[in-house]
């Protein structure tokens, strides 16, 4: 399972002093665009051969609140992949408690600029499809 650090920043916060709720879901974007970097290729370069990744949906459960300052991880996995539609899986802890702070899923599909409808990269892009294929996980069903 992949995992990225980075500690909260201030204007992350709300007045309650913990993360903005919405700042979750950048940070499972910010996340999963390191782990595109980091095991394939970053994703410029996946736009730059007309394929773009937009999100369908998103679903979080929050379990423990982050403060400024805290010290967090996003554990992530490409659950499932089907040449055109993308699962990924998160969790997100707070590092200096330990707690699980967030489980998450986001569902993604790969089109292009041009109409913006499902393409499959298993015929447009049969590399990428073999490298996204190779990367589908499923340890955080344990």
């Amino acid at each position: 399972m992949w995992s990225f650090k980075r500690q909260v920043n201030y204007y992350e916060t709300d007045r309650m002093g913990v993360v903005h709720h919405s700042n979750y879901l950048r940070y499972l974007e910010e996340a999963r665009y390191v782990w595109m970097e980091d095991v394939m290729i970053p994703y410029p370069e996946i736009e730059k051969q007309g394929i773009i990744v937009p999100c369908t949906s998103a679903e979080e459960t929050f379990l423990n609140f982050l403060r400024y300052g805290d010290e967090f991880s996003v554990h992530m996995e490409l659950s499932k992949f089907t040449g055109v539609r993308m699962h990924f899986r998160y969790k997100v802890y707070n590092e200096t408690t330990g707690d699980l702070c967030l489980e998450a899923e986001t569902v993604h599909y790969t089109t292009t600029r041009e109409d913006y409808k499902p393409t499959s990269v298993k015929r447009s892009h049969p590399e990428l499809f073999e490298k996204l294929q190779s990367l589908v996980s499923n340890e955080m069903d344990d």
